[in-house]
Parts: C-alpha cells; sequence; structure tokens
C-alpha cells in the first residue's frame, strides 16, 4: 500500500463539488491572520463547539443509538465524569470521544502516526498490528509525497484537499478489507455493501473521523465535522463493492460524498467567526418587531376602515 497515484488526486480534485467547496474553503481562509479579538474569540468558541460536535458523533457511534445528546455532550466537554439521571454508558462513550480526540491533537504539530494507534485503543476500534502496519506505511508514503521536492502541484487548495480525501480512502480500504477478513464479502445479491459492514467500518473507522482534520491541518485544509447519521452514509456509500479494487474510484465516492458536508461546514465556520453579538441583537430586535406588527395586524385585519378616522401606523 504506498501513495503513489497521482491520477486519484487529480480526479478528485477536478471534481464539480471540489469546485464548490474550494470557494467556501478559501473564503474562510482569507479572513487570517485574525486581526481583533472579537474574531478570535468567536474562532476559539468554534473549535470548543468543534469538538463537542465530533465527540457527540463519535460517541452516537459507539453507544449504537442518537440517545447519546448535545447537553450531554458539553457537560463531559466541561469535565463532568457522570450526569445525573443519565445513563453511564452515555457518559463513558463521551469520555472516550474525548479523550481520543485530545490524544490527537499534537499529530498536526509532530506527525507522529503512533498518536492514531492510540486514539484507536481508546475507541477500543480492534486494529490488528497488519492493519497498523499498512496504516503507517499509508501516512509515511503520503508524508513522502507531500514533501517531496518535485511535487510542485501540491499547492492550491483543491489538491491538498484532494491528498486528504485520497489519504483518508486510502485508510479506510485498509480498515474494510481487514472487515471483509473477518466478516466475509457481502453476498452478490444485496445489490450493494451490508449492513454488518457498514456497521463494523462506522465502528472501526471512528478514529480517523478526529484524526482526518488533524492530518488536514498539516496541508492548512479547514477541519469538518460530520454527524452520526452523516458518518454513516458516507461509509455506507464508501463500502459499497464496486469501489473494492479501485483506489480512484474509492476516493472519489468518498469525496462525493464529503465535499458537500465540508463545503457546508466551511460556510459555518466562517459565519462563526464574523458574528457579531452586537449586530445580532438588532437584527433580533427588528424581526421581534417585525413579527409583532405582523401579528397586530393579522388581529385587526377583519375590521373594516372607517374612511372617516384618520390612518395609524402600526
Amino acid at each position: 500500500m504506498t501513495f503513489n497515484d497521482e491520477h486519484a488526486v487529480e480526479q478528485v480534485a477536478s471534481l464539480p463539488a471540489m469546485k464548490t467547496a474550494v470557494r467556501s474553503g478559501t473564503d474562510l481562509t482569507e479572513l487570517w491572520p485574525l486581526t481583533t479579538a472579537e474574531r478570535m474569540d468567536n474562532d476559539a468558541k468554534y473549535a470548543e463547539n468543534l469538538q463537542v460536535r465530533l465527540t457527540l458523533t463519535m460517541a452516537r457511534v459507539l453507544v449504537g443509538t442518537t440517545e447519546v445528546t448535545l447537553p450531554d455532550a458539553e457537560f463531559v466537554y466541561e469535565g463532568a465524569d457522570a450526569i445525573p439521571g443519565r445513563p453511564q454508558e452515555v457518559v463513558d462513550a463521551l469520555l472516550a470521544a474525548n479523550d481520543a480526540y485530545e490524544q490527537l491533537n499534537p499529530y498536526s504539530d509532530s506527525h507522529d502516526f503512533s498518536l492514531l494507534f492510540e486514539a484507536a485503543e481508546t475507541l477500543t476500534a480492534g486494529w490488528s498490528e497488519a492493519t497498523q502496519k499498512q496504516l503507517g506505511e499509508i501516512l509515511d508514503d503520503c508524508t513522502a509525497y507531500i514533501h517531496d521536492t518535485d511535487q510542485k502541484r501540491v499547492t492550491g487548495l483543491d489538491h491538498r484537499f484532494a491528498v486528504v480525501l485520497v489519504t483518508f480512502a486510502q485508510m479506510l480500504r485498509v480498515l474494510r478489507s481487514q472487515i471483509i477478513a473477518n466478516l466475509g464479502s457481502d453476498s452478490p445479491h444485496t445489490g450493494g455493501a451490508s449492513s454488518d459492514r457498514v456497521r463494523h467500518l462506522e465502528r472501526v473507522a471512528l478514529p480517523l473521523l478526529p484524526f482526518i482534520n488533524e492530518f488536514a491541518e498539516t496541508l492548512g485544509v479547514p477541519r469538518i465535522c460530520v454527524t452520526a447519521d452523516q458518518w454513516h452514509g458516507l461509509l455506507a456509500a464508501f463500502a459499497t463493492p464496486n469501489g473494492d479494487d479501485d483506489s480512484a474510484d474509492s476516493a472519489r465516492v468518498l469525496a462525493e460524498s464529503l465535499l458537500p458536508l465540508a463545503a457546508a461546514e466551511w460556510r459555518k465556520h466562517r459565519e462563526d467567526i464574523l458574528w457579531d453579538p452586537a449586530e445580532a441583537k438588532r437584527a433580533a430586535k427588528e424581526e421581534d418587531e417585525r413579527k409583532n406588527k405582523e401579528a397586530l395586524a393579522a388581529k385587526f385585519a377583519h375590521i373594516k376602515d372607517d374612511p372617516s378616522k384618520p390612518e395609524v401606523e402600526l
């Protein structure tokens, strides 16, 4: 397993959805360097909320239900190790998710992929030694590809994000192979990946969800976020048999599912940074006044006008 498929990178970089994502990503990154305290504070709050949202996704995958709630995730992020009235299973899943998330934080600076294996152990992903060896080789080869002095094309956001997505796809293919070895191949009559394969891939691939953001950071690509439902859909699309043997096809399938989510997340990140509390308060006040006027007008709509009385503005 080596990172040597420039065709896959070029194919992903040229997808129409990549152009849309790049516009959103460029609009976001052009805000840097952040020069006001308000924008820096907003960006810090975005990062905190991103961790809460991603650990919520991770915990829901671990528990296997949507019973994990956003308030649960916020409580555990703030340091709770038990929540009155809530199942301890939920809290434990959130604790594991936060531990794995924080174990991976140093990767963008250190490039030490042993951190990924530690996070996988924290999340009980069950990666075999052979799987870990293959994943390490992918990351080594990708690092060499990126830092190759002859490699001049990994510059624009489209190609940098394409490298992230192709790397992600290659890592998923390794994990899918481990699952197939354990579960067996899908029946040719299912018309797609079996539910067992998808469910196992969701769980086994879970450490890649926070990792891919740290990896993207090394290439200057903004972070992404997916919900548990989106994670399921992403891997269900990726796990279909037609992508098993062609790295370019599997990377394209993954990219087509993930690119719209990335574009939406980057728009949200930009909006969060630009959020102005004073302007938001003013806009909310104007909206309240508008609704009050409409409600008042509707209340007296049945009363006929009396032309003999002066007009009163609502």
